[in-house]
């Protein structure tokens, strides 16, 4: 789908959709990008959390869990989630997940997709496109799930501030994470 931002000053028709195969090598290269190690520690401007591999994508993409925003041929963002793995960070993503019903917070039949990323080149901080695509990637993923959940760094203090903003909703922490839930 088709949005209209404005980018520096300009007009700028951004397209958001599903992505396809052909993305993969644009996921890997703005994932990368926005990797610690890359940013030299500056986290001003946020950070993702996990790098991803072609063959991780190929699987993320054939599960439809990933949807890219393009500026003419240049992929300016894309956001995913992972439900399939519990390594690492996603086994924590799901226990909290199963803490939240089981306190209540959600109902034992909700369904919550974990592992939610979210990147977006710079130049197009602040001026929207973030909350368009978090809405568009609802709407890809409503059909099968009522809530998404994710960590945030506290050292990622941009990305917080972005998700809270947006109707992210702190649902717990613990000294390096946020944990926070979305409704779908």
């Amino acid at each position: 789908m088709n949005h209209h931002i404005t980018v520096q000053g300009k007009d700028t028709i951004i397209n958001i959709r599903e992505a396809t195969l052909t993305d993969i090598d644009n996921l890997v290269e703005l994932n990368t990008k926005w990797q610690l190690p890359v940013l030299n520690g500056d986290t001003q401007k946020g950070f993702v959390g996990a790098a991803f591999s072609k063959e991780f994508f190929e699987l993320l993409i054939e599960r439809s869990e990933v949807i890219v925003a393009y500026n003419d041929n240049q992929m300016v963002g894309y956001m995913l989630s992972v439900n399939h793995s519990d390594a690492g960070l996603l086994k924590v993503h799901k226990e909290e997940a199963e803490k939240l019903k089981a306190n209540g917070t959600l109902l034992s039949t909700d369904n919550v997709a974990v592992g939610i990323q979210t990147a977006v080149e710079l130049d197009y901080h602040g001026t929207g496109l973030i909350s368009i695509i978090r809405n568009e990637f609802r709407d890809l993923l409503r059909s099968r799930y009522q809530y998404f959940f994710t960590t945030i760094s506290k050292e990622n203090i941009r990305s917080f501030t972005s998700a809270t903003k947006f109707g992210w909703k702190l649902v717990g922490e613990n000294e390096h994470y946020h944990y926070l839930i979305l409704t779908v």
